[in-house]
């Protein structure tokens, strides 16, 4: 019993409808009226109200599912509320709203639904930054009202967008998605301005959003100029260690650096005095490494920097406006998170004397570190270039210092050195076995023996090779390193000075190298006698004595 009514229900349901599509028959009942014969309704949607006088009882009838009128049904005056539902289209669309009284139409209002234009608006077309912010907060989210997908492009390299997420699951609806913009920090005393445009994929217009940067500050050649500029790498590098640096102190007072004086002797210039001479920063949190303001500091002689939060898991690009320095002789850079040297690094090979890049994630060793364009280099550090602490490089790459054979070589005949370390890296194969003769080696002289003190007749008589003659400390230790100690080292004039029982000699333990074999040096001495009856002058000089005197 129960379908058989609703089947009737929905015949005379579709009746009524069919019949709001007809001519309107006569009226029921006289004087029935509507305040308005069309509503033009916008694409989002909307309410409106209608009064409807009426002598009789009438109902609604609509076939728009996306219109709805409510009271329904009523008699003499009645307020209606007709609710207009979003469109989902980019269309115009339109329905019929009729007034029934016993099968017959009273009136109609026709509803206009305009559809939605294709649209990509920006809340905000304009944004202003900061010149530089903490790493973590040099970024800007722009919330986006759209209904097409799009792109989003930019020319200016210091800004960099990310991924936004977008459902258009409702048709041609707008939604709103939030672009993620990060930017780098402004070091130009000019403000600065980039354009992201967004770009419908397929119908509409494109649009602009525009970012402006403050300015960075102003930094002058003077004194107040390093001032200026030891703060702003301080504060972008985000250095925690305390009294370094004190604004409530003179310049001349920080912990952190060191100034001219007139009475120095390797004094520039007079324009240097009172200006920073050397500075050294430790403990920080920087994934963009020495900021570009260094170049203010022209008048550097020591450059140090070391400790670098999760050093690791960085891999930072040293800037180009290091080679800058015109007076630089020490540079140092320690665990910061290393992996590359500017193009330009060889210019600072005029003054350079000290280099020590350990505790970085160097691979393999900068091309541009070579004798030819270091000539006045002494020392030069790089220890521990590991990202991970391995044994085994059978199935690893790239988490160290490595080096070929050609790259040791050239090491190793780099005559001017004076400290060379290269302890705790990955470096594996056998030391050369260098040649008198070939790549310009020559050997041991009756002139050297002057120079060195001693009268080297070994050295002289069995023509060892003359590897590394003013070398004071060599480092090579925990590598992996193989093979035979080669002579020109075993009896190097200058082996007891470099602690070879513990800087040269042990290697990674258990450490398997990327032929699968164990690392060491098969030729290891069990004491310095054979050291000894070669260089019997060097005896007394560094054979340990036991016998006490009282």
């Amino acid at each position: 019993m129960k379908k058989i009514y609703t089947i009737l229900a929905i015949v005379a349901m579709l009746l009524s409808v069919a019949s709001c599509q007809k001519e309107p028959a006569q009226p029921a009942f006289e004087g029935f009226e509507v305040d308005d014969t069309h509503i033009e309704a916008e694409a989002r949607g909307g309410k409106h109200s209608i009064v409807i006088r009426s002598e009789g009882e009438w109902t609604v009838q609509t076939k728009a599912p996306w219109v709805m009128v409510s009271p329904a049904n009523g008699r003499g005056k009645t307020e209606c509320t007709i609710l207009v539902d979003s469109t989902l289209t980019y269309d115009k669309r339109s329905t019929e709203i009729c007034f029934m009284s016993a099968g017959n139409v009273l009136n109609k209002l026709e509803v206009t639904q305009q559809g939605f234009e294709p649209n990509i608006e920006p809340l905000s077309s304009d944004v202003q930054i900061e010149a530089y912010k903490r790493r973590d907060d040099r970024w800007v989210e722009v919330e986006i009202s759209t209904n097409v997908e799009f792109t989003a492009t930019t020319e200016d390299d210091w800004i960099s967008i990310g991924d936004h997420t977008l459902t258009l699951d409702r048709g041609a609806r707008p939604r709103s998605t939030r672009l993620r913009l990060d930017w780098k920090m402004n070091s130009a005393p000019q403000t600065r301005q980039a354009t992201i445009t967004l770009q419908p994929d397929s119908i509409g217009e494109f649009r602009t959003i525009v970012i402006r940067q403050a300015a960075g500050p102003l930094i002058e050649d003077n004194r107040a100029g390093d001032s200026l500029a030891v703060v702003t790498i301080y504060n972008k590098m985000e250095c925690w260690a305390d009294n370094v640096i004190s604004d409530k102190l003179p310049m001349s007072r920080w912990e952190a650096l060191r100034l001219w004086d007139a009475d120095d002797e390797s004094l520039p210039s007079p324009e240097a005095i009172g200006r920073v001479r050397d500075l050294d920063l430790s403990y920080f949190n920087t994934e963009d490494g020495i900021p570009v303001e260094v170049k203010h500091l022209r008048y550097l002689e020591t450059l140090s920097f070391f400790g670098n939060v999760n050093t690791m898991l960085k891999s930072i690009d040293l800037c180009s406006e290091i080679a800058t320095l015109d007076y630089l002789k020490a540079l140092r850079i320690g665990a910061m998170g290393l992996v590359s040297l500017p193009d330009n690094f060889a210019e600072l090979g005029d003054t350079l004397e000290e280099l020590d890049l350990n505790s970085n994630n160097f691979n393999s060793l900068p091309k541009s570190i070579t004798k030819a364009n270091f000539p006045h280099l002494r020392s030069l550090n790089l220890t521990a270039n590991r990202r991970s602490s391995v044994s085994d490089l059978r199935s690893t790459s790239g988490v160290g210092l490595q080096a070929d054979s050609e790259t040791l070589e050239e090491l190793l005949l780099w005559e001017e050195l004076e400290e060379l370390a290269l302890s705790y890296n990955y470096i594996e194969g056998a030391l050369p076995d260098f040649r008198v003769g070939e790549n310009g080696v020559r050997a041991y002289s009756a002139e050297d023996v002057t120079n060195l003190g001693d009268t080297l007749k070994y050295a002289v008589e069995n023509k060892l090779p003359r590897i590394l003659p003013n070398m004071r400390s060599l480092r090579l230790n925990l590598n992996f390193f193989s093979g035979e100690l080669p002579d020109w080292l075993l009896y190097h004039p200058r082996l007891m000075e470099w602690g070879a029982e513990t800087l040269i000699y042990p290697q990674q333990e258990k450490g398997i190298d990327s032929n699968g074999d164990e690392v060491g040096f098969s030729n290891v001495p069990l004491s310095q006698e054979y050291y000894f009856e070669a260089y019997p002058l060097l005896r007394d000089r560094y054979e340990f004595n036991d016998i006490i005197e009282e």
